[in-house]
C-alpha cells in the first residue's frame, strides 16, 4: 500500500504541471496529497502547510501571499514551451509578496518553476534558499537578509537588491539592475547576464555601486545618460574574470586591477556579442522573450575558463527555462478494467536534464 501511495504522490506532481482545466494546488505533508483549487489555491495550501511540506502548482495564474514557512513550492515554469520533449505553460504568482521566515527555522525555501510578475521582497534570514528556473520581476530588500542562497537560471526583469550580511550565488541567470552596495555583502555571479543603468531620473544602479561582487565568465552591459561619467567603473572591490563589458563611453573593468587583463571591453559594438540583443540602452525591463544568444563568432572567441563559450549557455549548467519536475507527456489509460480488476495505464513522464 506505501509503495502504491508514493507512487500515486509522485504522479500528482507530475501531473498538475502539465496543462489544466483549472487552477491546482496540491499539498504534500507526511505522505497526504491535499488539493485545492481556485486563484486562491495557494494561499490556502500554504496555511495548511507545515515546515518541509512540498506544494505544487499547475499552469495558470494564482494570486500571491506572503511565505512564512519553510516549504517546497513548484510550478509548472516560467515560460511557456510547445517542445516535444518538455511542453509546459506557466505558472504566475500574481501580485506582490513577502518571504519571511524566523531565523530558528532549520528548514529552507525552495522554489522552481515560477513567474513572479510582482515584487517580491525578503525579510528576516533566508538561510540556504535556493531559487531555480524562477522569474522577479523586482527582487527587493525589506530590511532582511539572505545568506549562501542560490538562484540558478533566474531572470530578474526589472531590479535585484541585495542586502547588508548577504552573500549569494547566481549561475547562469540574468540580472537586470544589480545593486549591491554593502560591504558587510558578497555576490559571485557565474555565467550572467548582467545589466545596470542609470539615467537622470532613475538612480541607484550605477556599476560603481555593486561592490564585493565576484564576476566570471559573464557578460555585463550598462546603460548610462552620462557617457563620460566615473560612476561606470567596477569598484576595486570587484573581481572580473573571463568577463566581456559593452556600454557607452568608458571601460567598466578601468579600475579592476586583478585579473583584468582576462576581461574584454568591446564598447557600443553589441552586434559582435548578441545574436539579438540590441544594447546597452535598453529600457529599464528586460524583455521575457530576450535569449541573450552569443553570435556564433562570440561563441567560439570569448571562452570561459572552462573552455566553454561566455554567457548563459556556457559552464556547467547551461540556461534552460525547462523545469526539472517531472511532465507528463503521455497518459493513455484503458477503458475498464481486466477480468482479475487490473486496470492498464500507459505513462511517460519526462523532465528536463539538470
Amino acid at each position: 500500500m506505501k509503495k502504491l501511495l508514493l507512487t500515486f504522490v509522485a504522479l500528482v506532481c507530475a501531473t498538475v504541471s502539465y496543462a489544466q482545466g483549472s487552477l491546482l494546488a496540491t499539498l504534500s505533508h507526511d505522505g497526504q496529497i491535499s488539493a485545492y483549487y481556485g486563484a486562491s489555491a495557494l494561499k490556502a495550501a500554504l496555511e495548511a502547510a507545515t515546515d518541509g511540506d512540498v506544494i505544487t502548482l499547475s499552469s495558470g495564474q494564482f494570486n500571491a501571499v506572503d511565505i512564512t514557512k519553510a516549504i517546497t513550492l513548484r510550478g509548472a515554469g516560467m515560460s511557456v514551451s510547445t517542445d516535444s520533449i518538455n511542453p509546459h505553460e506557466s505558472t504566475i504568482i500574481q501580485g506582490n509578496y513577502t518571504i519571511n521566515l524566523a531565523d530558528s527555522l532549520a528548514g529552507r525555501i525552495v522554489m522552481e518553476g515560477l513567474y513572479m510578475n510582482g515584487t517580491v521582497t525578503y525579510s528576516g534570514v533566508l538561510k540556504n534558499e535556493q531559487f531555480l528556473k524562477c522569474r522577479f520581476s523586482g527582487l527587493a530588500d525589506g530590511s532582511g537578509k539572505i545568506t549562501n542562497t542560490a538562484f540558478i537560471h533566474c531572470r530578474f526583469a526589472d531590479y535585484c537588491h541585495i542586502a547588508a550580511n548577504s552573500n549569494a550565488y547566481f549561475i547562469n541567470c540574468v540580472v537586470n539592475r544589480l545593486r549591491q552596495n554593502a560591504s558587510t555583502s558578497n555576490v559571485e555571479m557565474d555565467n550572467c547576464f548582467v545589466h545596470f543603468q542609470e539615467t537622470s531620473s532613475d538612480a541607484g544602479y550605477w556599476p560603481v555601486r555593486c561592490v564585493n561582487t565576484y564576476f566570471k565568465n559573464c557578460v555585463l552591459a550598462y546603460h548610462t545618460d552620462y557617457s563620460n561619467s566615473s560612476d561606470v567603473f567596477l569598484p576595486t572591490s570587484c573581481t572580473a574574470y573571463n568577463c566581456v563589458g559593452i556600454g557607452r563611453g568608458l571601460n567598466i573593468f578601468s579600475n579592476i586591477a586583478y585579473k583584468n587583463n582576462t576581461n574584454t571591453w568591446v564598447g557600443s559594438n553589441v552586434a559582435s556579442i548578441f545574436k539579438t540583443f540590441t544594447g546597452y540602452n535598453s529600457t529599464s525591463i528586460i524583455s521575457d522573450s530576450e535569449t541573450f544568444e552569443l553570435t556564433d563568432e562570440a561563441k567560439t572567441k570569448y571562452l570561459g575558463t572552462d573552455g566553454t563559450q561566455i554567457g548563459l549557455y556556457g559552464g556547467n549548467l547551461i540556461y534552460n527555462e525547462n523545469p526539472t519536475t517531472p511532465q507528463i507527456t503521455k497518459c493513455n489509460v484503458a477503458a475498464k478494467s481486466t477480468a482479475d480488476g487490473k486496470l492498464s495505464v500507459d505513462i511517460e513522464v519526462k523532465a528536463a536534464e539538470y
